[in-house]
């Protein structure tokens, strides 16, 4: 289930009512909502405003995605060759 709502001190308001029995215990895994964009939603493409907007929403990941993906990249390392194609003078072209 899910349900929206707003902080206010040390409560939270709902939009709509529980649909649960008093004294139920429950788990909340707050989520931020972002806040509205500074730029419009129909922004062209790769425009100024469609980047403002891109980088007025916060990141929607975890620190274990992070690593996750720091992983994939580490694993996905090719070793670097440091002999160019200018450098191979002995090889007939």
């Amino acid at each position: 289930m899910t349900y929206k709502g707003i902080v206010r001190g040390k409560t939270i308001e709902f939009e709509d009512p529980l649909a649960l029995p008093e004294g139920t215990e429950v788990d909340v895994v707050v989520h931020v909502r972002p806040k509205k964009a500074l730029a419009s939603s129909r922004a062209p493409q790769g425009s100024g405003q469609a980047l403002l907007r891109l980088w007025d929403t916060p990141a929607q990941c975890t620190p274990e995605d992070v690593d996750l993906l720091l992983q994939a990249i580490d694993q996905g390392k090719r070793p670097v060759r440091f002999a160019g194609l200018f450098d191979q003078e002995d090889q007939p072209r």
